[in-house]
């Protein structure tokens, strides 16, 4: 992110005449920024707006908090929250099937903060899904978000 100053350099070298790709050069930034600064030099306002932030100041702390916490580290690298096609999101975590006990212990985690008290198992080859499922993002179940999504 560039300064309002380094955005006005450059645009007024862009106004001198020069065209895009000596201003990318001279400056190391890249011409897409340079012609979008064109159009609006102000930095648009960050409105990160995440699953938690959509629960507002009524949000209650999770009923099973050794459940709580142990979600986000299976969600790490094996597991995503998705929404449904309709309403509702998906947390579904992959569990290989080689960690004995594993699937039971997501489950149980799943199943002890979902409000419905549901997790369902998906089996495929090596692996079994464990899928939780909810139509409100206020709830705990979509809490367990851990980093900004992509």
């Amino acid at each position: 992110m560039y300064d309002m100053s380094t955005r006005e350099r450059a645009l007024a070298l862009v106004a001198q005449g020069h065209s895009l790709n000596p201003v990318s050069k001279t400056t190391g930034m890249s011409r897409a920024a340079i012609r979008s600064w064109q159009a609006r030099i102000e930095p648009l306002p960050r409105m990160r707006q995440t699953l938690r932030s959509l629960c507002g100041p009524t949000a209650e702390p999770p009923r099973n908090q050794a459940a709580y916490a142990y979600l986000p580290g299976l969600c790490l690298g094996d597991g995503c929250i998705s929404p449904g096609v309709r309403s509702g999101y998906f947390l579904r975590i992959a569990c290989a099937d080689a960690w004995r006990g594993l699937v039971d212990a997501c489950a149980a985690a799943i199943e002890a903060i979902n409000p419905s008290g549901k997790a369902h198992r998906v089996q495929a080859v090596g692996y079994s899904s464990v899928v939780g499922y909810t139509r409100k993002a206020s709830v705990a179940l979509m809490d367990v978000h851990v980093g900004p999504k992509y």
